[in-house]
């Protein structure tokens, strides 16, 4: 096997060996691994790029979201007051998160094989043999502690399962206030070398797919799992339900950013309140930040162009442009 370990087109070649360790063949099994650049389709010249929009999203998002709330809201109801242990209570969020994000890979991975990559031309890059060990841990860890800071913070078993019609603007307000966050802490490692040092792991990949969310060093990692979504909890401290449906859909655009995928797809979370000012984020801006380096990057946002316009750091897309979208076609499910 190869001992380079960094990610680059190509470098999942390993997953052709039968005698292959348990992950590794659990992995090619379950069919999570990236799609290389030749396994998809390819753009036409001149084709235009399908808008993804969030409503269609929400029609594939909304059942497994809301899932964990309909099932409290009938369990309080039908069951008992008594909503349970915190300890069962996490348990079965931290397996729930497990299959959710596993879900979304796998739909990603689905899109990415219809609709092609963004710079198609230039191969994606796929998991060398000696990473799945990483980052199967850095998944099986945010499926573990992200569960367990809700609970924590707002889990409380003799409250009523509440979510109201304000969920859509406390969705946004979460989410704007973790983007804050997060795109300082990202700002900062790549205008401060001693704190590129913590975030350059992670920019090795030029081109990068779903499963390489989890490939940066330890400090990143805690700071993007678990310090970033509690300091926005903190902010804007919502009740259980309306944290744990954030969560999952936080998620799934976490994936779906990272996944290259040739879609014009907008944030559900903030999409439709910052469309009219032309800060929506979408897939190809946090596409094009991870093809440059330490101080020569940009579009630090994570979930909205929103503090990347207000000081001065959003980059112009390149086959996002607006005469480049086909509005009219309907991402199928």
């Amino acid at each position: 096997m190869s001992v380079r370990t960094n990610p680059r087109p190509k470098a999942d070649g390993w997953k052709k060996d039968a005698r292959l360790p348990i992950f590794h063949r659990m992995m090619s099994m379950f069919g999570v691994l990236p799609p290389r650049a030749d396994e998809v389709h390819k753009a036409a010249p001149g084709e235009k790029i399908p808008v993804f929009s969030e409503l269609n999203q929400l029609v594939h998002l909304a059942p497994p979201v809301f899932l964990p709330f309909v099932a409290r809201h009938l369990y309080y109801h039908y069951v008992s007051h008594d909503m349970g242990s915190p300890w069962v209570v996490w348990f079965l969020m931290f397996t729930y998160t497990m299959l959710f994000g596993m879900s979304s890979v796998l739909y990603m991975n689905r899109l990415v094989r219809r609709y092609g990559y963004l710079d198609g031309d230039v191969g994606r890059d796929t998991l060398p043999y000696n990473l799945i060990p990483k980052v199967i841990f850095e998944m099986v860890s945010a499926s573990m502690l992200r569960p367990a800071l809700v609970v924590l913070a707002c889990y409380d078993p003799t409250e009523v399962p509440t979510l109201t019609i304000w969920l859509p603007v406390q969705l946004f307000l979460l989410t704007l206030t973790e983007d804050f966050y997060y795109y300082w802490g990202h700002r900062l490692c790549h205008e401060a070398e001693s704190a590129w040092k913590i975030h350059r792991l992670h920019h090795t990949t030029k081109h990068p797919t779903t499963m390489l969310l989890a490939y940066a060093d330890e400090i990143q990692e805690v700071f993007d799992i678990v310090g970033a979504p509690t300091l926005s909890w903190l902010t804007c401290p919502f009740g259980f339900d309306v944290t744990i449906v954030w969560m999952l859909v936080h998620l799934h655009l976490q994936l779906g950013g990272h996944s290259g995928l040739r879609l014009h797809v907008g944030s559900v979370l903030t999409g439709p309140f910052l469309r009219p000012f032309g800060w929506e984020l979408v897939v190809e801006d946090h596409d094009l930040h991870h093809r440059h380096g330490w101080k020569d990057s940009y579009n630090y946002g994570k979930q909205s162009r929103f503090w990347d316009n207000l000081h001065g750091s959003a980059g112009d897309r390149i086959e996002g442009q607006g005469s480049n979208l086909d509005w009219n076609h309907y991402v199928s499910m």
